[in-house]
Order: structure tokens, then sequence, then C-alpha cells
């Protein structure tokens, strides 16, 4: 059961009751970092502090949009377009990512993970056939043959 609010709710400590306040916090993600306002509950008899799961979640959501703009990011959708449109794998686009566990990949395309601006331009970098043909060369891993639309026979 998730408690979503505390407003109103009794402090067992002090038996003050909680009212619901406003913070501004620096949320840090992959490096980088963004201001968002958050709220959280505080005792007014005793003014302990106390944040649901939720008000959590909001504020990192909020902070992972910040900063996925300010920092020109790809968003979720936009690397497993990327990823899908080069026909692979996320096993596959992880070794080609250097590695990446393909936990952290498919964590990128749900958006449960924010990439750092390297890991971005190491991602954007797969859109050059070139780079793209190097990267898969080192990791081993087999590229899917590409077929002009244009050259496919008629169906």
């Amino acid at each position: 059961m998730s408690i979503t609010t505390l407003d109103g709710s009794l402090h067992r400590g002090c038996g003050g009751r909680y009212a619901l306040q406003t913070e501004t916090v620096t949320v840090r993600i992959s490096g980088m970092a963004a201001e968002v306002t958050r709220e959280f509950y505080r005792c007014e008899k005793c003014a302990h502090d106390n944040r649901t799961i939720d008000q959590r979640d909001v504020a990192e959501k909020s902070a992972t949009e910040q900063i996925r703009v300010a920092h020109d990011l790809l968003a979720p959708k936009a690397i497993r377009h990327l990823r899908e449109s080069l026909g692979l794998t996320i096993p596959q686009f992880a070794e080609l990512c250097y590695g990446t566990p393909k936990g952290i990949v498919e964590g990128w395309e749900k958006g449960k993970y924010l990439q750092n601006r390297d890991a971005d331009a190491l991602i954007r970098g797969l859109l050059d056939r070139e780079t793209l043909e190097k990267r898969a060369a080192k990791a081993g891993v087999t590229l899917p043959v590409l077929v002009d639309p244009a050259l496919a026979p008629a169906v």
C-alpha cells in the first residue's frame, strides 16, 4: 500500500499534525543537475519532515525532463526508434555502446535511466553508417543487411 498523502496525519512522535509544504531542491542525475520544487509534509508541532515516494518520483521526473531539455538528450522513444531502425536487438545495441549492460539500455528506452551527455553522443554516433560498422566490427556484432526499399521486389 502506497501512502499518497500525509496531510493532516498524526505524527506519532509528538502528536502534531503533518501539513503540506514545498521546497526547492537540486536533483542530480547522471552527473547533471536540475533545481525543482518538491512537495513534502512537515509536522506543525516538531517540524519533522516526511516525503512520500510519489513526491520523490514527481521531483525526479521533473528533474529528468529539465536535464533532457537543457542538454538536448535523446528521449526514450528516440533511443528505441534509433535502435529499431538499425535492426538491432537490445543486447546488440548494448555491445555497440561499448558493452553497456543491456538493463541500462532497456532503462534508457523506458525512461527509467537518463543517459549522460557522453552516452547520448555515443548513441547518436550510431547514425553514421561508417561509425556503426566500425563499432560492430570491434564488438563482434553482426549488423542486419539493409535493403534499399527502392530495390525490394514488389509483393
